[in-house]
This record gives structure tokens, C-alpha cells and sequence, in this order.
């Protein structure tokens, strides 16, 4: 069984969504499927499949969680542009920008276990 993260990405360039994408798709054990929205003002839908359980699903978990903020934090003058929101299976809206890397892990490993 995968689990699967979902967020809604909203930017003001095509091309922070494809860096965020290519990255996403380096870290081991994870699969990325991208939906675009046709409207440019809707938010992209990324699903982010971690393969793997056990130690193997929480080190892709960490690279997850630390690609999202780092993605997030790189450029301060763009980070106004690129917000990024996890989506819990209960349908909730996280907006992760002022979340710590174990923040956003946390909610990578509830995903997990209820995935479980």
C-alpha cells in the first residue's frame, strides 16, 4: 500500500511548480503525479506516493518534509508568490509556510498511519 500525500500549490510562475515537481521526483521510494489546473488561478494538485514502509518510508517522509520547506523558504523575496497547502484525508487545508520540517513531518507520519 502507498500512502499519499496531497497538496494544492499555488504559485505565480509555471516554473516554481516544475522545480517543486523535480525535486520531489529525486527523493527515493516517492512517486509525483502533477495535475495542472487549466484556470492559472486555481491552485496545482500534487499527489505524493511514498512507496515504502518502516525506516525506509520515514526517511522519504523527512526528504518530503524537507524539500516542502526548504521549497518554501529559499527565497524570501518569492515567498509571497508560492504557497503550499497539505491536504489531510479528512479534507482539512494545512498551510505549511509557518510550519518546522518535524512539523510538516508529523503530518507526512499521520497521513502513514491512518494510511495503515
Amino acid at each position: 500500500m502507498i500512502t499519499t500525500i496531497n497538496i494544492e500549490f499555488i504559485s505565480d510562475t509555471e516554473e516554481h511548480l516544475q522545480i517543486l515537481e523535480q525535486q520531489l521526483r529525486q527523493i527515493h521510494d516517492v512517486e509525483v503525479e502533477l495535475v495542472e489546473p487549466i484556470d492559472p488561478t486555481l491552485p496545482a494538485l500534487v499527489s505524493v506516493g511514498i512507496k515504502k514502509h518502516g525506516e525506509r518510508a520515514e526517511r522519504a517522509s523527512q526528504s518530503v518534509a524537507q524539500v516542502l520547506h526548504d521549497f518554501l523558504h529559499e527565497d524570501d523575496s518569492t515567498q509571497s508568490q508560492k504557497k503550499i497547502f497539505l491536504v489531510t484525508i479528512e479534507g482539512d487545508r494545512v498551510d505549511i509556510e509557518p510550519l518546522s520540517v518535524d512539523e510538516i513531518e508529523q503530518i507526512i507520519f499521520s497521513a502513514e498511519e491512518e494510511a495503515s
